[in-house]
């Protein structure tokens, strides 16, 4: 209890301590529990306080103090897992029970008692400064308002205990303590009243530390430089303003939203900016910056605002000016007269009091006119197209009177056509009410304009011209027989650009039908002043291509138009009228290949000329482009192709028709199905299709059928057996091929015929039981019969014991249906029950014949059997008609396998029946050994059905047993499979020309059953095999065979699925391919190239900036694109392209560089090769044209801008002359050089030319030749080389360098005086200029209205204000270097005397109206006097203005200005009636002159 507290105040610990307001507390007698923590007390002593709510208490009070507290420390609140009195790590108060007592910062920034682990460096970047400011409530307070001693910002920070005591950051707090103790702790004695009113504090302190802290934390910026970035932003700001102020002020758009330029938008725009940044600026929370102010924030904005109206005022600027003028005018520049005395030169002299009075005169303003002024262009019809009308051409007329004459120069555009005078009454031309429909485009900037005019009496009115030619005002005249000014402007009118699209091809019906392959062979026609702009469509089956085509003219055509359009000409331009404003005529030729069926449209969009005359035809119906030749379509339409098939027709005679099967040849298989559809139905169009049928009997006679059909199938029904072969399909339009089967064979039917053989069924036991029926048929199988089976009922016997069948009674027993397949059946029957049965044949058909046919007569076909085994054969395997085996071709045989029954040897006995004509052959076959035997056929030459047929078989026993077995069929091809190229459809018959690259597909006609086979060869056009090739097709429908090289194909073999095949027409037995021609360009030779090799080419060397072009012709389909490279004389290199539509191209050097210019041709590309085609044709060699370009010459003097200095005694002298020197930097010698002289002494420019200049020779002395004292600045400013390029840098601003290009030449003379102009009159406010030759410094004496006076002038001139009339004489002169006095006294020097001497004249004036400012109003026509009145010397010279307001800012704006010489008397007059203010601005008399200065600074 006896340790020193001196560090926390005089008393001892425990009985004072620093409560929430950083005012001293009393000791544990006053109300300890409010204390933040307890000095000197024990453990057991806090814990009851903590107990007892005393630090840690639940009381309102408690709480808020707490919180005070420790919100106002470096780290926040405290936990509340303290116990002991403890802070956290995070910055808070730490305390131990055996500590000192005295809390310090450690390295994380917490307080601590007494621990030795702190940081120092760490502590005093927060030590902060004592604030006075609170010394009278007796506390403690840092520079930023803290009110808590262990704050980051209270007023110091406790430190490490040291020897000396705690360390502040301001050093020693001992030494600090005497004159804070007041401050610090508070004595006394507590009191209920004591508390309440640190309480008060309290709270009140609490506001205004949450008021102090800074938005943004002093660990990331500490607060002075906050304040400073503030003011940066604040004066960032303003230089804002500043810059939309210079924006607004030339009447450019301020960026932002509001009125983008205009005055409150920019009053607006800031009013919002510098409200919000002081708005904005209390929230930062910056102690002592007056951001807390609100009467001076307030204060602050109201005043920028009312800057801001200031500043944006359109005469602020001019307010301004006249202020610093006014500001000047009291500086004291004082300057030295020809008295000695220093004197104010604006005070010797006021310029405008010698010009008094003005008059103003106010009329009407000058009439003027402009013809088109709006530079629209204009075109008149051709009167072939359409009936001419007359055009309105616009004329704006500055009048207040009436226009009554209007008189035109016009020229027709023909050669040797004579200029014209076209004559307007009132009658001819109107006046516009609404000029705003004159305009083209109505733009919001030429609205404002109109509407400005038409308040200042500006009208319109236009002139009807019906003729094409040129047009300008010759002259104008109003009502009062008043001539108006014209500006110039010309107007030329041609005829509009006309344009027509046509087939070439003369028959119309080809030209608006065509077939795949064939080309377009359309012609673009078009007429108008080039170069000409065309722009057209391409529409194929309503898909779109649009096509831009610019620069179409004439070859080697030459016109002012190609750069732009113009309405002002030149002369040389109207010089040449005739060659290049007529409309010429442009052909544009399309010649592409046709690759897709269906609807093609060609129409023109729109044509514009050079003038910019624009023809627009897409507004226009297709119906009126058609008639105007505006539109050319045509159908494109597919090849037809036909087949033939058969099928059974039971009406007709030979039981056959014949189908003729057509359909289209798609060729590609990439189609979408919209095409498709496109396709068919174009094809249909093609409607009526028709096919040749020749058919041959079979007597050889050849008849023809001509077929027409409107149907995709045609049935032809077939009257006569015989061959029919399709020779030849066509469409309406198209040439047809034939694919698949081209002929058919047809024999005429036999009606089916029975033939029946019965014999009796035997049993060796019982004898009779049945009968067999040997049927053998005739006709076609198979064959279909009736059996009607009667039995006899019981009836009496006869004599021989038989039934008497005659007069039995019989009833139907059973039917029997019986089919057959085969032209032989035996049918046994065997009645199931005894008895007496008749069997009937009645009725016979087949699929031919559907009508049963009776057979007749019935007693043939009537058999009689009583109830009452054998050899036999049959086929190895049933037959079936689909077998291979069953399948032969023409003179081929075929092998049967039979199956014997019985014992052997066998007979067998066997037929072969042609179906076509019921021929039957019958064999036998003897001594057959073994039960299986084959028949071998003949061959077979003639085609058909053949039906194999087993008849009988006997065997050993010599029993011949009949045989009903199933018969065997085979099929004999009747024609021999072939193949042959189709060329019916290929308009060049059998030749195709396609790209490099591309397929070409041959047609091939195959005939036979599929899959097929061709072996075809490849051979060169010398008839050279270069290979075999073999294509197989699965049917014959579209046969083709694609190729990619060009030479001759032939066709060698070919085979189907059965037979080998024949090759028809071998005299057309071959297909020619070639290749399109590749596009390619020559270069058109003229005087300005050479040919060095076949890829090599030179153009004649041209000088710097000199355009050159080299022309190429070009070949191929067009439209061409050509590209090339230019490589610069510095390597650089850029690709380029030109599209054109002729076979014309230009390609243009810039020659902007010195060096050689180099283009390289790449490649060319026309309508047939695109850039794809032609990218493996890439060339390695490229056709190059070079182009040397001379440099344009240059020289430099070797000493810019030095002084070469001389006297006049040595100009004649060459060895006593500085060389001058030359620097030559590019050119070719020897040089003619220009150079210019400028003599500062009179202000004049000589030339002067020096030629044959060279390295070796330079003629310098002559440049000193002619010079007179004082300085002489020679340039260099025109140079042509040996090459004859010039450099003329007077001209060319931008090579121009005579600012550095330069040097001095300065001549002098030692001791001289003369006066810089010896012939000038010096007058009152001159200044009075001696030049003085030598060696400064020079000592002048000199007289001045009889005083005489002395000076000494350090420089080369002897200057002085002459501030009063009379006289001044230079006595002497004396320089340093020779010392010596020139006395111009003496009599030896009169004349040089005389010749210094000058006289100082008085200052004239002049006064209009009386020296008072008079308005006079007169009417039009009338005419005023302005009466000039002078004081001074005759004769006077008088210059005088006439001023009108400015309608824009209302300043006045001169006018015109008069000069009037020679005026001997004291008055002049003037006699005007134009409007305005008259006042004098400048007044001369013998001697002197003066200028209105009040006139020139307003």
């Amino acid at each position: 209890m006896d340790k020193d507290y001196t560090n926390f105040g005089s008393t001892p610990r425990g009985n004072h301590w620093l409560n929430n307001n950083n005012t001293a507390r009393n000791g544990p007698n006053s109300q300890s529990q409010y204390s933040p923590f307890t000095l000197g007390r024990s453990s057991q002593q806090r814990r009851q306080d903590r107990s007892s709510g005393g630090f840690y208490g639940e009381s309102p009070y408690d709480e808020d103090l707490q919180d005070n507290i420790y919100g106002n420390m470096a780290r926040g609140k405290i936990n509340s897992n303290h116990q002991n009195g403890y802070l956290n790590q995070y910055g808070n108060a730490t305390y131990d029970d055996n500590a000192t007592g005295i809390p310090y910062l450690d390295e994380d920034e917490d307080i601590h008692n007494g621990e030795p682990d702190m940081d120092l460096q760490n502590t005093q970047r927060f030590s902060r400064g004592y604030d006075d400011s609170q010394s009278d409530s007796g506390s403690v307070s840092g520079s930023e308002s803290s009110t808590s001693c262990y704050s980051r910002s209270s007023s110091y920070y406790l430190q490490k205990p040291t020897s000396t005591g705690i360390q502040g950051s301001s050093g020693d707090l001992r030494q600090r303590r005497s004159s804070t103790d007041s401050r610090i702790i508070s004595k006394g004695k507590s009191s209920t009243s004591n508390r309440k009113s640190n309480n008060n504090n309290y709270n009140n302190n609490n506001t205004n530390n949450n008021k102090s802290l800074p938005l943004i934390s002093t660990e990331i910026l500490d607060e002075s430089k906050q304040k400073r970035l503030i003011i940066i932003v604040f004066i960032i700001l303003q230089l804002y303003k500043l810059y939309d102020l210079i924006l607004l002020k030339n009447g450019l758009p301020i960026p932002g939203y509001i009125m983008i330029n205009s005055r409150f938008g920019f009053i607006f725009k800031y009013m919002i900016l510098d409200s919000l940044f002081f708005y904005l600026l209390p929230f930062l929370k910056l102690n002592n910056f007056f951001g807390s102010n609100k009467l001076l924030i307030i204060g602050l904005v109201i005043g920028l605002n009312l800057i801001n109206i200031f500043i944006s005022n359109k005469n602020t600027f001019v307010f301004l000016s006249n202020l610093i003028i006014i500001f000047s005018k009291f500086i004291n520049t004082k300057e030295i007269s020809l008295t000695g005395s220093s004197v104010n030169h604006h005070q010797v002299i006021d310029y405008s009091n010698h010009f008094k009075g003005a008059l103003t005169i106010k009329i009407l303003p000058e009439n003027t006119a402009m013809f088109n002024p709006f530079h629209d262009s204009f075109c008149q019809f051709n009167p072939t197209f359409a009936t001419p009308e007359f055009i309105n051409v616009p004329i704006r007329i500055n009048s207040t009177s009436s226009i009554k004459f209007i008189q035109l120069n016009y020229k027709d555009l023909s050669k040797n056509s004579n200029e014209q005078l076209l004559n307007f009454t009132n009658k001819d031309f109107k006046l516009i009410k609404d000029p705003t429909k004159l305009l083209s485009k109505k733009t919001k900037q030429q609205l404002q304009q109109i509407n400005h005019e038409l308040e200042n009496n500006i009208h319109y009115i236009v002139v009807p011209l019906k003729s094409t030619g040129f047009y300008e005002i010759n002259k104008i005249i109003d009502s009062n027989d008043l001539k108006l000014k014209t500006y110039t402007s010309h107007l030329l009118i041609p005829t509009c650009p006309s344009a027509k699209i046509f087939s070439r091809l003369n028959n119309e019906g080809d030209s608006l039908n065509k077939c795949i392959n064939d080309k377009d062979d359309i012609q673009l026609s078009l007429n108008g002043l080039p170069p000409l702009k065309l722009s057209y469509t391409k529409i194929i089956n309503n898909e779109s291509f649009s096509y831009i085509e610019s620069n179409l003219q004439p070859e080697l055509f030459q016109s002012p138009l190609q750069a732009s359009q113009k309405y002002i000409y030149s002369s040389k331009d109207l010089n040449t009228l005739s060659d290049w404003s007529q409309n010429v005529d442009i052909t544009i030729d399309l010649e592409s290949q046709l690759l897709i069926d269906g609807n093609y449209n060609y129409k023109i969009d729109y044509l514009i000329d050079a003038l910019g005359n624009k023809v627009d035809f897409s507004e226009y119906s297709n119906k009126m482009l058609k008639k105007q030749d505006l539109l050319f379509d045509f159908n494109v339409h597919a090849i037809p192709r036909a087949t033939l098939d058969e099928k059974f027709n039971s009406k007709s005679p030979t039981k056959r028709s014949i189908l003729i099967k057509f359909s289209q040849n798609i060729i590609s298989n990439e189609k979408s199905s919209k095409d498709t559809n496109i396709a068919k139905e174009n094809w249909l169009m093609a409607k009526p299709y028709t096919a040749t049928l020749e058919f041959i009997n079979s007597k050889n006679e050849i008849k023809t059928f001509d077929i027409k059909t409107n149907n995709p199938i045609h049935e032809f029904v077939i009257n006569e057996p015989g061959t029919y072969r399709l020779k030849s399909c066509n469409s309406n339009y198209c040439s047809g091929q034939i694919f698949g089967k081209n002929s058919i064979i047809v024999s005429k039917p036999i009606p089916p015929h029975l033939k029946i053989v019965s014999s009796p069924i035997l049993d060796q036991c019982v004898g009779q039981v049945g009968l067999n029926f040997d049927l053998t048929f005739t006709g076609v199988p198979p064959f279909y019969y009736i059996a009607k089976i009667y039995k006899y009922a019981n009836s009496p016997k006869n004599s021989d014991d038989e039934i008497d069948l005659k007069n039995a009674k019989k009833t139907l027993y059973e039917t029997k249906k019986f089919s057959s397949k085969s032209t032989r059946m035996q049918f046994s029957y065997s009645p199931a029950e005894e008895g007496n049965y008749q069997i009937i044949f009645d009725q016979l058909s087949n699929d031919l014949f559907l009508d049963p046919i009776e057979l007749k007569p019935v007693a043939e076909y009537t058999f009689n059997t009583k109830m009452r085994v054998k050899p036999g054969a049959k086929l190895k395997q049933s037959p079936s008609p689909l077998s291979s085996k069953n399948k032969l071709c023409l003179g081929q045989q075929s092998n049967i396998d039979i199956i014997l029954k019985g014992e052997a040897p066998f007979t067998l006995n066997y037929d072969i029946i042609e179906t076509s004509t019921n021929k039957r052959t019958s064999y036998n076959i003897e001594n057959i050994n073994s039960n299986e035997y084959t028949i071998s056929t003949p061959k077979f030459n003639i085609g058909g059905d053949y039906i194999v047929s087993l008849v009988s078989i006997q065997d050993s026993s010599g029993c011949l047993v009949g045989l009903s077995e199933p018969d065997t069929k085979i099929n004999v091809r009747r024609d021999v499979p072939s193949t042959e190229f189709d060329i019916l459809n290929l308009k060049n018959n059998n030749q195709v020309m396609i790209k490099e690259g591309s397929i070409a597909e041959i047609p091939l006609k195959l005939s036979g059953e599929a899959p097929f086979k061709v072996v075809y060869e490849h051979s060169d056009y010398q008839g050279n095999r270069i290979k075999l090739y073999e294509a197989r097709f699965n049917s014959n429908s579209n046969p083709i065979l694609k190729v990619k090289e060009e030479g001759i194909y032939r066709l060698i073999e070919m085979n189907d699925n059965y037979c080998n095949g024949i090759i028809n027409n071998l005299d057309k037995n071959h297909f020619k391919v070639s290749f399109l021609d590749r596009p390619s360009f020559t270069i058109l030779n003229n005087a300005n190239i050479n040919k060095v090799s076949d890829i090599l080419f030179t153009k004649k060397n041209v000088c710097q900036n000199v355009e050159n072009v080299v022309d190429l012709s070009l070949t191929g389909a067009a439209p061409f694109i050509l590209e090339y490279e230019l490589i610069s004389p510095n390597g650089y290199r850029v690709k380029k392209n030109i599209h054109t539509s002729t076979k014309l191209a230009s390609i243009l050097f810039p020659n902007d560089q010195s060096g050689e210019y180099i283009v390289k041709v790449k490649n060319v590309f026309d309508a047939n090769y695109g850039k794809k085609d032609l990218q493996s044709h890439s060339k390695k060699d490229y056709i190059t044209i070079k182009q040397s370009v001379y440099s344009a010459p240059e020289i430099n003097f070797v000493d810019q801008g030095k002084t070469f200095r001389t006297c006049t005694a040595n100009t004649d002298q060459d060895s006593l002359l500085d060389a001058i020197k030359l620097k030559f930097l590019s050119g070719l010698g020897p040089y003619s050089v220009t150079f210019s002289i400028y003599h500062e002494s009179t202000g004049r420019t000589d030339k002067f030319i020096l030629d044959d200049i060279s390295e070796s020779n330079f003629p310098y002395y002559k440049l000193y030749d002619g010079l007179k004292l004082g300085n002489h600045e020679i340039s260099i400013e025109k140079i042509i080389d040996k090459n004859g390029c010039v450099s003329d840098f007077s001209l060319n601003t931008k090579h121009s360098n005579k600012n550095n290009n330069n040097i001095l030449i300065s001549i002098t003379d030692i001791p001289k005086i003369h006066l810089l102009d010896p012939n000038a009159n010096y007058c009152v406010g001159d200044y009075v200029s001696y030049q003085l030759n030598g060696v400064a410094p020079f000592t002048i004496n000199y007289d001045f209205n009889g005083n005489l006076l002395r000076s000494t002038e350090r420089s080369q001139q002897f200057v002085r204000v002459a501030s009063e009339p009379g006289k001044i004489s230079i006595n002497s002169i004396q320089d340093s270097s020779s010392q010596c006095i020139v006395n111009f006294t003496h009599p030896n020097f009169i004349e040089e005397f005389r010749k210094l001497s000058l006289i100082i004249h008085p200052i004239p004036s002049v006064t209009v109206s009386q020296g008072r400012h008079i308005y006079e109003d007169i009417h039009e026509g009338d005419q005023a006097d302005v009466i000039f009145s002078f004081e001074g010397t005759p004769p006077f010279a008088l210059t005088y203005v006439r001023t009108e307001n400015s309608e824009n800012d209302g300043n006045p704006h001169v006018v015109e200005t008069h000069k009037v010489t020679d005026i001997w008397n004291y008055e002049y007059k003037v006699t005007t009636s134009l409007q305005g203010t008259y006042e004098a601005i400048e007044i001369s008399d013998a001697f002197c002159a003066a200028k209105n200065d009040a006139f020139f600074q307003n």
